[in-house]
């Protein structure tokens, strides 16, 4: 009864509003790369991961139909724990069984690297997209405020996981070398740990990349996405 009472605001977006930021944070640590440049992660709390876990599990069906059925001429591959292994993997079969090789129609690859993204990805396009309508322009003029967007109909339960968790501004946990303990004040946004972030990204990104392809009916399109990286082939149909 205890683990559910803990998790089960996250479900909700339940909270006190003045435990929100913290509940929304998680700890903060830096990764040495390679090339001595530094790369920041967070980890949020257990009872954040179990219920975003718990989440994905529930909604990976008809999120998956969502992405492949929505559009006639444009799916999309995504929500893999492995995204880099599954990336390759379907890259490899798209490429060895498309029907027709022509050198004047030839299948073009395309590779997308949106840069910190959970951090600078539009909110606003997000929540738009999961309240299945339009609150401003988008795509220059071609979705309007008051248009309706495409979204999986499971989602919908989780609005307020994502406005309290994404839609509130956080609190990092930073312990530096001296073992001192740091409280930041962090911006909206996603987690890298948060197994929710990847249906996010996916779903959010879906519609604007269908209304693409459906103002080009003559090609066929597929991306596998891996949350904050696109991978996108196409073809035209016919000449």
């Amino acid at each position: 009864m205890t683990s559910i009472a803990l998790i089960l605001p996250y479900f909700q977006g339940e909270f006190y509003k003045e435990h929100l930021s913290e509940a929304a944070g998680g700890k903060f640590f830096v990764l040495e790369k390679p090339n001595d440049s530094v790369r920041p992660r967070i980890i949020g709390s257990t009872w954040r991961k179990a219920s975003a876990s718990l989440s994905v599990a529930e909604v990976s069906s008809d999120v998956a139909n969502f992405l492949m059925s929505t559009y006639d001429n444009f799916k999309q591959f995504a929500c893999q724990k492995d995204g880099a292994t599954r990336c390759a993997q379907i890259t490899q079969l798209i490429a060895s069984n498309w029907e027709v090789r022509d050198v004047d129609n030839q299948l073009v690859v395309m590779q997308l690297d949106i840069i910190n993204a959970f951090c600078s990805g539009s909110r606003q396009a997000q929540f738009d997209v999961l309240a299945e309508m339009a609150s401003k322009s988008y795509d220059n003029g071609n979705l309007n405020d008051g248009d309706m967007i495409p979204c999986a109909p499971s989602l919908r339960k989780y609005w307020g996981y994502y406005q309290s968790m994404q839609g509130h501004a956080s609190t990092l946990r930073f312990t530096d070398h001296r073992v001192q303990l740091h409280y930041l004040t962090c911006s909206k946004g996603g987690q890298q740990s948060d197994g929710f972030e990847t249906v996010r990204f996916a779903v959010t990104i879906h519609p604007s990349i269908g209304r693409v392809f459906q103002r080009h009916p003559a090609c066929k399109g597929a991306a596998i996405s891996v949350i904050f990286s696109l991978l996108l082939l196409f073809k035209k149909l016919w000449h």
